[in-house]
């Protein structure tokens, strides 16, 4: 059986979307011939969500090389006097009403953590990787980011022991969404720094054409056929024995994961006001579920509404799946941002997984073309009250007649996590294969 070592950060008892792909990698793996090993963090972390229960994905005989990491945002939390108990995530440095001090930490962030706030993983990583290279010489090297910096983990061990190594990029890396705004010097140094990566990766995986295409928008140089796409997914396995009984008596809109920043539902709510306004009784009809990390601001929009908005902080992954197939239909917000159009978030491929129609307020891009391939839901962009208000109309007469429905089973089946790792395997065969 040949061998495989991943280098991600996000991986149990981390939870969030980031943990999915190589933990349903690793899960797969072995049915393709391929034994895996995780080189991650220590169990004590700084993770921005938890989730113990994913530990239970994790086959016994799996080797996990663990490594301390210094993270700085108990210095980030002392200085803008945020709670020690609660985690940081980067993005809730988007709030708007940002202090002097977060204004002040995120300036040090976008000047001296390059490529991000984990780059003090790097020496503890690099060293744990290549005494375990040594014991047992793994075939191939993949690096998962973010953060960025397991690619330099990668980098590193593949310029030191010449085993083949790929890059799998589950966002862009400069200037995307996410990262941080930095000044020139700096983020010169994070340009080089993702120019190298992509110059000597044998091979790099992106989840959408958007993040290939942005990645060489700043590297025209690079040789595009070493780009292999392989899409985030969803696991069959994850809805089984799952009690599902979908609400007849209100029609129930669910939104899981994190809203921060400009990826909010402030518009969607406005669109509610108007209906209400229209058809006051629509209040005993409908139901809007939110389930995660929700910014403060956004939860006092929500008390406007008390008898239709229901809030759920962050639950486990199998709960989270729960709610969704609880559900008429699923809610997805992009924000309209150039960056954005290329995102393919791994969000869409769970509610795609959980067959529920889909209400997406999102600009046109990728996930609008995929939605309307799968004739998967409804669209609106996000910042048109009207247009908004419309699709949601719509859905609400189609649940009160019976016809409202979600993706073909078969025409989503291409997306099962199972299936992808195949496609994975494959792609390391050939990697190896060419390495002879």
């Amino acid at each position: 059986m040949k061998k495989v070592l991943f280098i991600t950060y996000y991986f149990p008892p981390s939870g969030g979307a980031g943990v999915q792909r190589v933990l349903k990698f690793v899960k797969y793996l072995p049915q393709n011939a391929w034994q895996p090993a995780v080189l991650t963090v220590n169990e004590d972390a700084d993770f921005p969500a938890r989730d113990d229960t994913l530990f239970s994905e994790i086959a016994p005989d799996l080797d996990i090389i663990r490594t301390p990491i210094f993270e700085p945002y108990n210095l980030y939390r002392r200085l803008t006097g945020r709670d020690a108990s609660q985690p940081t995530d980067i993005a809730s440095l988007e709030n708007k009403r940002i202090s002097v001090q977060e204004k002040f930490s995120e300036w040090i962030r976008s000047t001296f953590f390059i490529p991000d706030a984990r780059c003090f993983w790097k020496g503890p990583a690099v060293r744990a990787g290549m005494r375990y290279i040594s014991r047992n010489r793994p075939d191939i090297i993949v690096s998962s980011g973010p953060p960025y910096t397991c690619h330099l983990i990668g980098q590193a061990l593949h310029r030191k022991t010449g085993i083949p190594w790929v890059a799998d990029f589950r966002d862009s890396w400069v200037d995307w969404v996410s990262a941080p705004k930095r000044w020139s010097i700096p983020r010169s140094v994070d340009m080089a720094l993702e120019g190298s990566v992509l110059r000597e990766a044998d091979c790099v995986l992106t989840v959408s054409d958007g993040v290939r295409d942005d990645l060489l928008s700043r590297h025209p140089q690079i040789d595009s056929t070493r780009f292999k796409l392989l899409p985030n997914g969803y696991d069959v396995r994850d809805f089984k024995d799952i009690s599902v009984a979908e609400p007849q008596d209100r029609f129930t809109l669910t939104y899981t994961g994190s809203l921060y920043g400009k990826r909010n539902p402030l518009v969607l709510l406005e669109a509610l006001g108007n209906l209400l306004k229209e058809s006051p009784e629509l209040k005993h009809v409908l139901r809007f579920r939110f389930v995660g990390r929700v910014d403060g601001q956004f939860l006092e929009a929500f008390n406007r509404y008390p008898d239709i908005i229901e809030y759920i902080p962050y639950v486990t992954h199998a709960e989270s799946i729960a709610y969704l197939l609880n559900s008429s239909a699923s809610l997805l917000i992009i924000d309209d941002t150039p960056a954005n159009r290329g995102i393919l978030t791994g969000k869409l491929y769970e509610y795609l997984g959980a067959r529920r129609p889909i209400l997406a307020l999102a600009p046109e891009g990728e996930a609008v073309q995929l939605i309307h391939s799968l004739n998967a839901g409804k669209v609106a962009p996000p910042d048109n009250v009207e247009a908004v208000e419309a699709v949601l109309k719509a859905m609400i007469v189609q649940w009160k007649a019976g016809t409202l429905k979600g993706p073909d089973p078969a025409d989503v089946s291409v997306f099962n996590r199972e299936n992808q790792t195949g496609q994975l395997a494959g792609i390391l065969n050939n990697l190896i294969s060419n390495s002879i």
